[in-house]
């Protein structure tokens, strides 16, 4: 028994410190980190007596459970599962040991355990953002496509021009196409770009991104309220938000975004409404956020090296320059040469 109380003892501590880490370093969430602090300090012993006997009945070199291996983590993800579940079971096995020999310590595990089922929700969703904003500061050229912008050519031929090209994401944009009319073109799109290992953006249709399996969505200040936006998609998906100014790229990071749309940069005839922000607007966001930033509005291949000059711009969205030129796959390859060295 003292065995199985020492070593479950252990796995409890090592869980919990690296719960406490993840937390701490991270996530920076400091009230999680603080719980699992103070349950870590909580489950040591605090009596020398059975301090001494888990001590005594400790035999390492005859544990066979000490040569067994693990496998990697593929993801951040894993890392918190393992270690919530190594707090979780943990916790189970000394309560149910406390309830045969040390009652008074039942309680104890008995909160530790369901803690530690919160902090696995709480950290999985937070681990879960950071990989989606992982992949979002791996995108460079972000091309937005739809009907009224292809040059009359179909946009199933425009998108598999523009990733042959060097698109890392495609975002589809329709204003006016039905619902029905919209899904199928989005189904096309989501078996050019899955094929392709692209991702895909759905703009403004959070029912459509969900219906086809984007890989995410992306809204304006108009459409669905991000927070609701996110618990109808879920941990999964990507959520984009646009910006026109420093106050609503500072909204859209509080209300969850994964990535900012920040712009006009320059001025558009897509949006010819819209007054342009200039570099000044990027470098202000930039400064400002945590989040990646993807310039928009006017880039061209001309210009997008002053974009990406801008410190913590890596990435620019484009519609004219890449799906209304002669040639979509040579007009995205040129802007992705005139990228190089930039924006790293």
């Amino acid at each position: 028994m003292w065995r199985m109380m020492d070593a479950n003892l252990n796995r409890l501590r090592e869980g919990l410190r690296v719960l406490e880490d993840l937390a701490r370093f991270t996530f920076q969430e400091r009230a999680l980190a603080e719980e699992a602090r103070a349950f870590r300090h909580q489950v040591a012993w605090s009596r020398e007596p059975e301090q001494a006997e888990c001590l005594v009945h400790r035999d390492v070199a005859g544990d066979w459970g000490k040569d067994y291996r693990s496998l990697p983590y593929p993801s951040l993800k894993e890392l918190v599962l393992a270690n919530s579940r190594r707090v979780q079971e943990a916790a189970r096995v000394l309560e149910e040991l406390a309830r045969l020999t040390l009652p008074e310590r039942e309680e104890l595990f008995r909160k530790v355990r369901f803690w530690a089922y919160a902090a696995e929700k709480k950290l999985y969703s937070l681990a879960t953002g950071e990989e989606r904003r992982q992949r979002c500061w791996r995108w460079r050229l972000y091309v937005i496509v739809g009907s009224e912008h292809t040059g009359g050519r179909e946009v199933p031929a425009v998108v598999r021009a523009a990733i042959a090209g060097g698109a890392e994401v495609i975002q589809l944009r329709e204003k006016k196409l039905s619902t029905r009319a919209l899904y199928s073109l989005a189904r096309q799109l989501r078996e050019i770009t899955g094929e392709a290992g692209v991702d895909l953006i759905i703009n403004d249709r959070v029912d459509v991104a969900l219906a086809v399996g984007a890989d995410g969505v992306h809204l304006g200040s108009e459409d669905l309220p991000l927070p609701e936006a996110r618990r109808v998609i879920g941990d999964k998906l990507i959520l984009g938000a646009t910006a026109h100014s420093l106050e609503e790229a500072l909204e859209a990071q509080a209300a969850g975004a994964d990535y900012l749309g920040v712009g006009p940069v320059f001025p558009t005839a897509t949006k010819p409404e819209l007054k342009p922000g200039g570099l000044k607007l990027l470098r202000e966001v930039a400064s400002q956020v945590s989040l990646p930033v993807v310039a928009i509005g006017g880039i061209t291949a001309e210009n997008v090296r002053e974009v990406l000059a801008q410190p913590g711009v890596k990435c620019v969205a484009v519609i004219r320059a890449v799906a209304t030129a002669p040639d979509v796959k040579e007009a995205a390859a040129r802007l992705k040469q005139a990228m190089e060295g930039m924006g790293s």
